[in-house]
């Protein structure tokens, strides 16, 4: 994937609207930094609530570079990350693919887009999960009552642990 469409893809994840031109990356899109340079198949960019650093790869994925996500208001986002937040009593939006993210305290909503997460929530209200190969355990449900669950996409698991 080319740098290009790496940051594309990020900045759509992140509900934003922007302009990507070939060659040297050109994001027009306020309270955006974008650092890229087309020699070195290198790009930086960051924006409230992502940070991504990439590299291009050799086209079969090699060197493609990872999202380094982080939560901000309540938003997870990135790639195969391995993390630990709490609720807060707050919803939650995980975005992204191949991660682990345990959610500890009060989430009274979580939503999962993307495929082949591992979510893990000490108590949950409702939860609603997008894309294929998703497992989301949960312990207990707000007071009491079973979590509401949505779920479309293959082979997504929700259950209790």
């Amino acid at each position: 994937m080319t740098i290009q469409k790496q940051i594309l893809a990020v900045l759509l994840l992140a509900g934003s609207t922007c302009v990507v031109h070939a060659g040297d990356v050109s994001v027009n899109m306020p309270g955006i930094s974008v650092k890229a340079q087309d020699n070195g198949g290198k790009a930086n960019v960051q924006m409230p609530g992502v940070s991504v650093n990439a590299a291009q790869g050799n086209g079969n994925g090699a060197g493609a570079g990872k999202q380094a996500g982080r939560a901000d208001g309540g938003r997870i986002m990135g790639n195969d990350m391995s993390k630990s937040t709490q609720c807060n009593g707050q919803p939650v939006s995980i975005q992204g693919n191949g991660n682990q993210i345990s959610l500890s305290g009060v989430c009274p909503q979580v939503s999962v887009n993307g495929n082949e997460n591992q979510i893990t929530i000490e108590q949950l209200g409702k939860v609603q999960v997008v894309g294929n190969d998703n497992q989301v355990k949960w312990a207990q449900g707000l007071n009491g009552a079973k979590p509401q669950v949505q779920s479309s996409g293959n082979d997504n698991q929700i259950s209790r642990q």
